[in-house]
């Protein structure tokens, strides 16, 4: 008999006795995948919105990169020594050395720091700049046949018009300033001058909206005096100053170092640190001071191992102990 007349005599004998037909099966409804909540759709291909913002701020951190300054005297190359030690696994930053031993603001005729920071900023990009000198101006100062006895009226006016003269170049080529208080000496009568020294600092770093970071205390024992001894950043009692009572060890310095690059690493977190995409941003003033009509291309940091050479008999006469650990 045919398959077809079989299914007929089924159905008929079926609905004769009454038998409900089975119900016909419908097609399983398929629940669609919620779309990603944190995507990106392009023709080409859907990003994982975590994927990308993590990808913008790999490639944001790659970019901030910054150009860290030291300017100053003999105190100035072991600080320079110390915050490239602190930072050196930190590629956000790069420790540039332009300290220079035996110099000062008083004695223009032997170095003239306001030249030579408009020469460096015509051809180093200065993001951030950290300032150290004094030890070396407790001299009279000369301006053609007059002479100003230390500390007298007169002196403190032109010394604070070559600090200001300091920082406007500075601050023109775009960088964020931290001055360094200068640190507790051992003798009685060298500490009261720095003090007074580093007062004009603090007062003039105030009057021209510039960071002035304390540095007496880091170097002094409890009661603010002079310790040749004292902790270092790992807890251990180490030698941080040196024999001629004026400079640090190595320890030392990268105990201040440490104090420093703090303050530097917060405010470039917080977005203070202010970029400047090439030495291009400094004035016009800037480069006709220094009587150069064009700019150099960027310095991205100067050799490694520079350390200033010792002289004897003077301020800057120190010796590096201990070492990179």
């Amino acid at each position: 008999m045919a398959p077809s007349i079989v299914r007929g005599c089924c159905l008929a004998l079926m609905l004769g006795a009454g038998l409900a037909l089975p119900a016909r099966a419908e097609p399983r409804p398929v629940t669609p995948e919620p779309p990603a909540e944190t995507s990106v759709t392009s023709a080409a291909l859907t990003v994982p919105m975590r994927q990308e913002e993590a990808a913008k701020a790999e490639a944001d951190a790659e970019q901030a990169h910054y150009n860290i300054v030291i300017f100053g005297d003999s105190l100035g190359d072991g600080v320079w020594a110390g915050l490239y030690h602190v930072f050196h696994k930190d590629k956000r930053f790069s420790v540039i050395r332009k300290s220079r031993v035996a110099t000062g603001f008083v004695r223009r005729d032997y170095y003239d720091w306001s030249d030579a920071v408009r020469k460096a900023a015509t051809d180093t990009k200065i993001d951030i700049a950290v300032v150290i000198m004094g030890t070396n101006d407790r001299q009279t100062i000369v301006e053609g046949r007059e002479r100003h006895a230390l500390f007298e009226p007169k002196w403190r006016e032109i010394y604070a018009a070559r600090v200001d003269d300091f920082t406007a170049t500075l601050k023109t080529a775009g960088a964020r300033i931290y001055w360094l208080g200068l640190p507790v000496m051992r003798s009685p009568g060298f500490e009261a001058d720095m003090e007074t020294i580093s007062s004009i600092f603090e007062e003039r770093a105030k009057a021209n909206g510039v960071a002035f970071v304390p540095m007496h205390q880091l170097a002094a024992d409890k009661d603010g005096n002079y310790q040749a001894y004292g902790t270092d950043a790992a807890g251990k009692k180490r030698q941080l100053r040196t024999e001629d009572g004026i400079h640090f060890t190595m320890d030392g310095y990268e105990l201040l170092a440490r104090d420093v690059a703090g303050v530097i690493r917060e405010d470039a977190d917080q977005g203070l640190v202010a970029q400047q995409a090439t030495s291009t941003a400094v004035s016009a003033a800037v480069m006709t001071s220094t009587g150069s009509g064009e700019l150099r291309g960027t310095v991205a940091r100067e050799p490694e191992g520079r350390i200033a050479e010792i002289r004897t008999g003077r301020s800057d006469d120190w010796r590096w102990t201990g070492g990179s650990r």
